[in-house]
């Protein structure tokens, strides 16, 4: 993956933060209007669009034939979280709430999954999947017809699809989740190719005893990683502290 200068790197972050909040693609006079309290007059437009050139050329950007305007690939989507991803502060108020709900719950129950599945779905605004042992839970699925990058009945069917297949999915998430902290896989990075066009955000999750599972939330490739990457992990956590304490307990 290239190294990007500054200037570079800010006009990436910026084209990829914009998309991931219109969907629609992004052109330089749009960059420079948004931000000119962060560029001034240092950036024009045509500075600005001289640099999404470079990006496009280098494999950052693409340009969609219909619009003036650019949209981030998979490798500007990489590049972002792995380079500039500022995550988000979350209300650790509603966390605590949500982990003193759960743990009454009992992390063996069928309502343990539903309910960890939901809160994952309802804060992220995603397609949610959670897994102990063969369980897997899917929360949210119907978000999906929500976003403009999955409006193909087809690709919907196709997708809708790949989750019902739970032993498959259940598989492929658990390998592609990373021994510790969060892993995002984005596009083709994704080998099932009904998710060729998505982000995925997974952690797992253990405790002492030996239980292990992973959480994770499925979306566009415009997945707001910024929220995503902190609840999926904190997320986590919590389950891992609610199965300790049962494994002390027993």
């Amino acid at each position: 993956m290239e190294k990007l200068s500054p200037r570079q790197e800010s006009i990436l972050n910026r084209v990829v933060e914009t998309h991931i909040q219109t969907a629609q693609p992004v052109g330089s006079r749009m960059i420079t209007a948004l931000y000119q309290g962060l560029y001034r007059s240092s950036y024009s437009p045509a500075t600005v669009r001289h640099e999404m050139g470079c990006l496009e050329e280098i494999g950052y950007l693409t340009h969609p034939h219909t619009s003036a305007g650019r949209v981030p690939t998979d490798w500007g989507y990489r590049y972002y979280v792995d380079h500039s991803l500022r995550q988000e502060e979350l209300e650790g108020g509603h966390l605590r709430q949500l982990e003193t709900d759960l743990a009454k719950l009992g992390g063996e129950t069928n309502d343990f999954a539903e309910q960890v599945s939901q809160a994952l779905s309802n804060l992220t605004g995603e397609v949610s999947v959670f897994m102990q042992n063969t369980r897997v839970c899917v929360q949210g699925s119907s978000r999906i017809l929500e976003k403009p990058e999955f409006q193909s009945v087809e690709k919907v069917h196709i997708f809708l699809k790949a989750l019902e297949e739970k032993e498959a999915l259940a598989q492929w998430v658990t390998e592609s989740a990373a021994e510790s902290g969060v892993s995002v896989k984005i596009g083709r990075e994704n080998k099932p190719e009904a998710f060729r066009s998505c982000a995925i955000v997974s952690a797992r999750y253990s405790c002492p005893g030996g239980f292990s599972g992973t959480v994770a939330v499925f979306g566009p490739q415009r997945m707001k990683y910024a929220r995503a990457v902190p609840i999926v992990f904190q997320i986590s956590r919590i389950i891992a502290r609610i199965l300790d304490s049962e494994e002390e307990n027993f």
